[in-house]
């Protein structure tokens, strides 16, 4: 059990503040900002438990930020989330940011120009912001 202070970043994704943990839930509504809750991983995928509000929330995956080195990665993408885009043959994901567009193996290209950052350029012309490239961790 850890005790973290959590954000919500989107539908379903908290990240913890001060570290580059996102936390994936599973049909959890709670607004959170810096609220204090705790992380039970005793259970199977593991659990959020709000201390505020005393909300349950039942964690899908944790993913920590990637090491990408700069530059430009042709990809197939599925839009997971709001702004949360699963690589296809990988355990890993691509955060954006006011990224709306639909996609289901969509093919892309994932430009890194800093540490983490940059587009996500659809073979369509549609583009996304990237705020990172996060993996699965166990």
């Amino acid at each position: 059990m850890y005790k973290v202070d959590l954000t919500r970043k989107d539908s379903n994704i908290y990240m913890i503040d001060g570290e580059d943990i996102i936390i994936h839930t599973r049909y959890c509504y709670v607004y959170a900002y810096s609220e204090e809750a705790i992380f039970d991983m005793a259970t199977y995928g593991g659990e959020l438990v709000f201390l505020e509000s005393k909300d349950k929330c039942v964690v899908e995956a944790v993913f920590g930020r990637s090491e990408q080195i700069s530059g430009r990665y042709a990809v197939r993408v599925s839009r997971d989330n709001n702004n949360w885009y699963e690589i296809f043959g990988s355990n890993s994901y691509i955060r954006t940011s006011n990224c709306i567009y639909l996609a289901l193996g969509k093919e892309a290209y994932l430009t890194i120009s800093s540490p983490g950052f940059g587009r996500l350029q659809f073979i369509d012309g549609n583009d996304c912001r990237v705020e990172g490239v996060y993996t699965k961790l166990q």
